[in-house]
């Protein structure tokens, strides 16, 4: 559960982010909510962009919607990156904006929708890194 940080200090500061979704809407839309919550967000529109800025051990997350990338694409990036870097914490989004899945391509988990469900999103993607 979401906790407020402790001295005025966002409890996300420092976190960087690779998000990865070609759509420029939802790309900017989920961008200004991981940078309300002070992390560093580098925004790609496909995975060629990704390969470009993705370095070893620059991001905590990486965050890939996989609805607007061809599947066979999108699995080859991942290995690709976690065969480079294994410790990489991927975060894939598989469905309407409302289901997101940690262990794609291997399993989907669906999660309610709501108001509040980017906040949400953050907020599990910060308890599981």
């Amino acid at each position: 559960m979401y906790q407020p940080p402790l001295r005025g200090h966002a409890i996300f500061a420092g976190k960087r982010v690779l998000l990865i979704d070609p759509h420029q809407t939802t790309r900017e839309v989920r961008a200004r909510v991981l940078l309300s919550q002070g992390i560093e967000v580098h925004l790609a529109e496909n995975l060629s962009a990704a390969r470009c800025l993705w370095r070893p051990k620059l991001y905590d997350w990486i965050l890939l919607d996989t609805r607007r990338n061809l599947a066979e694409e999108a699995l080859a990036f991942y290995e690709q990156i976690s065969d480079a870097s294994p410790q990489e914490h991927f975060a894939f989004f598989v469905g309407p904006p409302k289901y997101l899945s940690l262990v794609w391509p291997n399993e989907f988990r669906a999660f309610e929708s709501g108001n509040q469900q980017w906040k949400e999103t953050v907020n599990r993607l910060s308890a599981a890194a």
